[in-house]
């Protein structure tokens, strides 16, 4: 079973709890779970802006309870509309079919009633949120993050007179919702402005950072800083499944399948990184010294097993997109006199 439960912002700790038993809630397979009952918890939502009437008026409205909220995420159902969206047939405020001729008046108008009217005022906002709609399915981001930035863009521009440049915001408020997000595995600033430079926009590192550090503080939110254990899953998957990997395999003579050559990689790195405290990190890039990690890892491997060393400098580099020169220059000077002296 798989539970949907609405979240008050300033009703913290339920985020922790399970909304049945108020267990903890864990992460288990990029899925967050009780750990009394076993309820999968799937999205967390923010406050709808619901309007309601008071249910004692008697006057002729006073069946209408409900107006319709903005979703921070699309702009074209600001406003009110005539019934639902793609509805065929009418009905008036006691929910009864209306005539033949009010309906096709009433079907006239919500017709003419054309998307530009909807988005009147809105335009910036309209076009922003097609782009991260856009930017959300190229990445493979789930809901939770594309709704928290959208509601995290939303809260910027309310507390902002002017804002420099909102592609780039929406750019950051995408890296601001995935650093808080741990369904998926973090996301890059490179990779993020990559995706946006992939459909035309001139969005670079350096706007993202400029822009978190202008406009975070209408956050209020601090987020922890990415180890390389969070990249460590994500990187190891990149490596097997390179093309190259499976000859690599067998020109080396390691008599192992992919995925036994996989879970010794893995446990040997998380080995490795449990024996390098974050002093010793000394602040490096995470997603950088993971790809190192993970070379030095085949290393240490096939030392202790007299085989000869599979991946190469070059293979990591190609799977994760970290430059060949970065992987050297960790390994040469950070992990090699640690792990190989």
């Amino acid at each position: 079973m798989v539970e949907k439960i609405s979240q008050n912002e300033n009703e913290k700790d339920i985020f922790n709890e399970c909304p049945e038993c108020r267990g903890k809630i864990i992460l288990n397979s990029y899925e967050k779970i009780c750990s009394e009952c076993g309820l999968v918890v799937n999205n967390f939502f923010k406050e709808s802006s619901f309007i309601f009437n008071n249910i004692k008026n008697q006057n002729n409205l006073s069946k209408q309870y409900v107006a319709l909220g903005e979703r921070p995420d699309f702009i074209g159902g600001l406003g009110t509309f005539i019934d639902y969206e793609n509805s065929k047939y009418l009905r008036d405020k006691s929910g009864k079919l209306l005539p033949p001729n009010e309906q096709n008046l009433f079907r006239r108008l919500k017709k003419n009633y054309a998307q530009f009217l909807r988005i009147k005022n809105h335009e910036t906002e309209y076009r922003i949120f097609n782009i991260l709609n856009k930017i959300s399915l190229f990445l493979n981001l789930n809901k939770n993050i594309r709704n928290n930035a959208a509601y995290f863009y939303k809260k910027i521009i309310k507390n902002e007179e002017k804002v420099i440049n909102n592609i780039s915001l929406i750019a950051f408020c995408i890296f601001h919702a995935a650093r808080n997000e741990n369904h998926n595995a973090p996301i890059t600033i490179n990779e993020i402005a990559r995706a946006f430079q992939n459909f035309g926009h001139r969005v670079n590192p350096r706007l993202i950072l400029r822009d978190g550090i202008t406009y975070k503080h209408h956050l209020k939110k601090d987020s922890t800083p990415h180890k390389s254990e969070d990249y460590l899953i994500r990187l190891i998957n990149a490596v097997i499944n390179h093309n190259y990997l499976e000859e690599r395999l067998v020109k080396k003579g390691v008599i192992l399948t992919k995925s036994e050559f996989q879970n010794r990689l893995l446990l040997k790195c998380r080995e490795i990184l449990i024996k390098l405290p974050l002093w010793n990190r000394g602040g490096r890039n995470p997603f950088i010294l993971t790809g190192a990690i993970i070379y030095l890892a085949d290393k240490l491997l096939a030392r202790e097993k007299s085989e000869k060393s599979v991946l190469t400098q070059k293979i990591i580099s190609e799977a994760t997109d970290i430059a060949e020169y970065s992987i050297r220059d960790h390994y040469v000077n950070l992990l090699k006199p640690l792990f190989m002296s």
